[in-house]
């Protein structure tokens, strides 16, 4: 009658055992490397920096954003990508622009906020932005090393009310009249 107990008891340590090493041993998920699909998005925003010369397009893949347009939420799978760029001089010390918006010239960064159900458990609860994580590319695609938790997630975190993003949940929001 102990033997079935002990037997039991020992598999719940175990398991628990393995579980905590998994947990000590995690690492972030990788979002996915945008760059040369972007057939896969569409681009909702661009924030130019006029004094600067800089601007950022934000891009966000075609079935969440089908999604989100009916709902005004965003919903897992999202992937959201900031593209920036130097933009295009006008030769006289300023900056081309067509239809009032900075023309983009050279790619500089590649930004990506990827949500999935289970993710962010990696990091601690006073950084952690819900199921969202991040990544960072070159224009050419090459992924950039990056402390996401001192780098991103703070500022996100301030942000929870937008499900920890600055303007596309209030973007589709607006479209979808919440």
């Amino acid at each position: 009658m102990l033997r079935p107990l002990f037997s039991s008891l020992l598999a719940i340590a175990l398991a628990l055992s393995s579980a905590a090493a998994l947990a000590a041993d995690a690492t972030a998920p990788e979002v996915v490397n945008p760059v040369g699909q972007w057939d896969g998005y569409e681009m909702i925003i661009q924030a130019d920096v006029p004094l600067r010369g800089t601007l950022r397009q934000v891009f966000i893949d075609r079935a969440s954003a089908a999604e989100a347009r009916r709902s005004g939420e965003l919903p897992y799978g999202t992937k959201i990508v900031m593209r920036d760029y130097i933009g295009v001089s006008d030769g006289k010390g300023g900056w081309k622009t067509e239809n009032n918006r900075l023309v983009p010239g050279q790619p500089t960064v590649v930004l990506v906020q990827q949500k999935e159900r289970g993710w962010g458990t990696t990091h601690p609860p006073e950084v952690r932005i819900g199921e969202w994580e991040f990544g960072l590319y070159t224009p050419a695609g090459q992924p950039i090393k990056a402390d996401f938790e001192k780098a991103c997630m703070p500022c996100h975190k301030q942000v929870e009310a937008t499900d920890y993003n600055f303007l596309v949940t209030n973007y589709f929001g607006d479209i979808a009249g919440k």
